[in-house]
């Protein structure tokens, strides 16, 4: 199947494939396998990475037996997908998260918001300025990331050049960031102890969900599922409970 015919099938469950069709869209594929009404792709981001999309355990075995283990990175799992991918193998990391996407009605308030809150800052602020990031700004996330086993610095910069970012400046110094990962998903979303208790990561958000929106793409994250404080900003902005999805790397 072409990478058209693929899309089109994927969006027939758009919820369930959002991740795969990012993936796609923002990269291409190497590889795609077909079983039944199921799809496995490859694709070269940071790793070669395989995203299934299938409905069943018989038609994700049938994928498996085609795909053969061209990588071991593999990328938005439903839990029940786990045992059948890894087959006794052991898994070397898992990052398990909670996927949330954002309705198109809390994507309008959050825009508004964001315009309002703009304004507010810089009468406040006279230092404060929020931008798109910059390449240069790669190494500072990257030393400040919780996620370095996960990511790296070439990463962050690609991600930077590739997709929609927000940086808040104070007084000259990076304060509090967003970006976007392969996917499309919102993510990296950080602001430094200093500069905490001042609604910073409100007003990256909401950057992030104008900037998507003015480009016509699909809003969404993960986030780990203690991670309660982030957990409780989304839900505010409007992001909805969609399903567990993990990442995994197999020994």
């Amino acid at each position: 199947m072409n990478k058209n015919k693929i899309l089109k099938k994927l969006r027939k469950n758009w919820a369930k494939n959002i991740s795969i069709i990012g993936i796609i869209e923002n990269y291409g594929l190497k590889e795609s396998f077909q079983a039944g009404e199921s799809i496995l792709i490859t694709v070269n981001t940071d790793h070669l990475w395989c995203y299934p999309a299938a409905e069943n355990k018989e038609e994700l075995k049938e994928l498996l037996k085609k795909f053969q283990y061209r990588t071991l990175y593999f990328a938005s799992l439903e839990d029940w997908m786990l045992p059948v991918i890894s087959q006794k193998r052991e898994i070397e990391w898992e990052l398990k998260t909670e996927r949330l996407i954002l309705v198109e009605k809390a994507a309008v308030k959050a825009e508004l918001e964001h315009n309002k809150r703009i304004e507010n800052e810089r009468s406040i602020e006279s230092e404060f300025k929020i931008r798109d990031l910059e390449a240069k700004d790669a190494d500072f996330i990257f030393a400040h990331s919780h996620y370095q086993d996960f990511t790296s610095k070439a990463y962050i910069r690609e991600r930077i050049a590739a997709d929609c970012s927000a940086g808040i400046i104070i007084n000259g110094e990076l304060a509090a960031w967003g970006l976007t990962h392969d996917d499309g998903a919102l993510g990296f979303i950080h602001v430094r102890e200093a500069f905490r208790k001042r609604g910073f990561a409100r007003l990256i958000m909401q950057k992030l969900i104008s900037d998507k929106r003015k480009d016509r793409k699909d809003i969404f994250l993960n986030v780990e599922p203690d991670n309660f404080k982030a957990k409780k900003l989304f839900s505010s902005l409007g992001f909805e409970f969609d399903r567990m999805i993990s990442w995994i790397k197999l020994k």
